[in-house]
């Protein structure tokens, strides 16, 4: 086994990384999604997207663990199953253009359809039949393809449960279950291309304490919160998401 390199705890930029880590647990244990959205962009920004994404899973992984028993036994699985299975096809080959891919189209169609959608639902719409479980599985590979390459797995889904009649409770035990089953396929991914290194590695597994009290303080925060702020809180989360991920702010 490697050593560990400790003298990454001088730098400033491990301490930004250790702070958005932190604020991204908050939102994980308050939304059930929504981490990647806040840790991934900054932390690629400090070291790299193909150090970035593998520390997120190693960290967000270990955590999340205890609460996926409580969503396996609350979740919706005629809704979860589908969008896993189409996630399961797509994760593969977004983690493979995260390796060999030009991210600037990328990123404009993924950041410019979240917007889209995020304006559809912010007018109040919902659809009112049973969308199916091919509509689902084809949401679910959007999430997939859009989680490998940038780590935006959440807003297509999140979407997708607030369109319908769902409840807040529902929505987040649905997503951590499938978060939860998802990650196994995105974990082969990640290992098969190589990414996880000694510094994905040794950041992952730093960042587990901050990120286990944080998200410990968004689930204490999630039970007080009404219906209205918890949907306006996610479509915020989304568009915030979007904005931020789009190739409009990359130098160079």
């Amino acid at each position: 086994m490697a050593e560990w390199d400790l003298s990454i705890l001088s730098e400033t930029r491990f301490w930004l990384a250790a702070g958005m880590a932190a604020l991204a647990g908050v939102v994980r244990g308050f939304s059930g999604f929504g981490a990647a959205m806040i840790f991934v962009p900054v932390a690629a920004a400090l070291y790299a997207p193909t150090v970035a994404v593998p520390a997120m899973f190693i960290f967000d992984t270990i955590v999340s663990l205890p609460f996926l028993l409580a969503a396996f036994r609350h979740c919706d699985w005629k809704s979860v199953f589908p969008l896993t299975l189409g996630a399961a096809v797509t994760v593969p080959a977004g983690v493979y253009l995260l390796v060999v891919a030009d991210p600037v189209i990328g990123r404009w169609i993924i950041c410019t359809t979240i917007l889209i959608l995020v304006g559809i639902m912010a007018t109040g719409w919902r659809y009112r039949r049973d969308p199916g479980a091919a509509y689902s599985a084809g949401v679910g590979a959007a999430s997939g393809l859009g989680g490998g390459f940038a780590s935006l797995y959440g807003p297509p889904v999140i979407l997708f449960w607030l369109g319908g009649a769902s409840s807040p409770a529902l929505v987040r035990y649905n997503i951590f279950a499938y978060f939860g089953l998802i990650g196994i396929v995105t974990g082969a991914s990640l290992w098969w291309n190589g990414l996880f290194t000694a510094e994905t590695g040794q950041m992952g597994l730093l960042f587990v304490v901050p990120y286990a009290i944080a998200i410990v303080v968004g689930s204490k925060l999630f039970s007080v919160a009404s219906e209205r702020f918890f949907r306006l809180f996610a479509l915020v989360l989304c568009t915030a998401a979007a904005i931020t991920s789009l190739p409009l702010w990359q130098s160079g």
